[in-house]
């Protein structure tokens, strides 16, 4: 999007008044969800008790429900500052290190006191917080419930947008931090050389099949892109005639970070910190793949042809777009990956599907499967009849799985 674009405020929506001003307000605030997010769920598990189930209960009952509340955002909306939205990404690293203290302080027996001083600075007895915590053995794991959310949610998230940047070293870097908190440094590699090449296709891990269900797709998809960060950056080293070892090879390399983060829990937790930042870590991994699963459901591309809006899912909700930073203006992320988020542009629907309902939602429906199956093939029928090239129809009815006579039926 060129700055003239930006500034305009083309397409601002009648609800905020059609001020540019009002607009790049209410904008600044939605850019701004994800880290309100983090330190609202942070003070949730300072305070202990149920509390610290917190980030699973925003991210898909209260974040669900109100993205399909307020509905889609306007295209092409005036942003807030470039300096503001670097500011928003860039905050991730140290919020997401902070929550997780809190989260060592109120499940340790005797806290710490730097820390404590903290919670009590914010009105928060620490003391009383670590009894409704370890008072009950599900509270404790809720507080790394929620931590995993937040990897997941906010830091693979945030970590997405920076390793695309391949003219900033310095962006790259602090997004592989990022996914260290998920035992997923290797996707800084898969995600850019492998999947954006082969999205669509059966080589691609990270493209969910027509009819794979979401459990399935969750393990196929996280085994398949580590072993093919692996192989991509052992095939690197192989072209350019290097040596293959820790300090060459940039998939073993990257693995320190997660070392790194691994010694930060048990310095604070003992030897349990490793069983925790594995269950945290987890729990961030498995958000990346099921969103994963949303972004591409059912589309297919033949190898070698170029890659598409039509190849991923769209969605324009106006809330999870925000707190996701137009994560969900995915097809037009794969027509031009360079783009930063405020970039972005919503694809119209003679190039790309739009999901009928945003992430949350669609994910969660996902769990059911054949229900799911049946409501997304009836999208599927139209992205068949109307955006799928020739030769991917083709394909389709080879293997069975064209869909577009699902339109003639309903219409008959």
């Amino acid at each position: 999007m060129s700055d003239t674009l930006n500034q305009s405020g083309a397409g601002n929506p009648p609800g905020l008044g059609g001020s540019l001003l009002a607009t790049r307000a209410a904008n600044t605030l939605r850019y701004s969800l994800m880290n309100i997010f983090i330190l609202a769920g942070t003070a949730a598990i300072a305070w202990g008790g149920p509390l610290t189930f917190s980030g699973l209960i925003f991210s898909f009952v209260l974040v669900g429900y109100v993205d399909e509340l307020f509905g889609d955002a306007a295209n092409k909306e005036a942003m807030p500052p470039v300096w503001y939205c670097q500011t928003m990404l860039f905050a991730t690293l140290p919020l997401l290190i902070f929550a997780t203290l809190v989260a060592f302080n109120v499940t340790s027996p005797h806290g710490f006191a730097w820390l404590d001083a903290v919670s009590r600075a914010v009105g928060i007895d620490p003391d009383a917080a670590r009894a409704r915590t370890n008072g009950f053995f599900l509270w404790n794991e809720g507080a790394y419930v929620s931590l995993g959310m937040y990897y997941g949610a906010a830091g693979v998230n945030v970590s997405h947008e920076l390793i695309h940047r391949m003219d900033k070293p310095f962006d790259r870097l602090f997004g592989t931090w990022l996914l260290a908190f998920t035992w997923d440094t290797g996707f800084a590699i898969e995600h850019v050389y492998g999947h954006h090449r082969n999205v669509g296709t059966e080589l691609d891990p990270a493209t969910a099949r027509r009819g794979e269900y979401i459990v399935a797709f969750v393990w196929r998809s996280t085994t398949g892109q580590w072993l093919a960060a692996k192989r991509f950056e052992d095939e690197r080293l192989r072209r350019k005639g290097q040596p293959n070892n820790l300090w060459t090879n940039r998939f073993w390399r990257n693995q320190l970070m997660t070392v790194v983060v691994a010694l930060f829990y048990m310095a604070f937790l003992g030897p349990i910190g490793l069983v925790m930042f594995a269950f945290a870590g987890a729990i961030g991994k498995i958000y990346l793949e099921v969103v994963n699963y949303i972004e591409h459901y059912g589309l297919v591309r033949i190898p070698g042809t170029r890659v598409e809006a039509r190849h991923s899912w769209d969605s324009h909700r106006r809330v999870s777009g925000g707190m996701f930073y137009n994560l969900m203006l995915h097809a037009n992320h794969h027509k031009i990956a360079t783009r930063r988020f405020w970039e972005l542009e919503q694809s119209p629907p003679e190039e790309a599907a739009t999901l009928p309902r945003g992430y949350m939602a669609m994910i969660l429906f996902a769990f059911l499967g054949p229900p799911f199956f049946r409501y997304i093939n009836r999208h599927l029928a139209g992205w068949d009849r109307n955006l799928a090239s020739p030769e991917e129809v083709a394909y389709l009815k080879g293997k069975g799985l064209y869909l577009g006579g699902l339109l003639e039926e309903q219409a008959a």
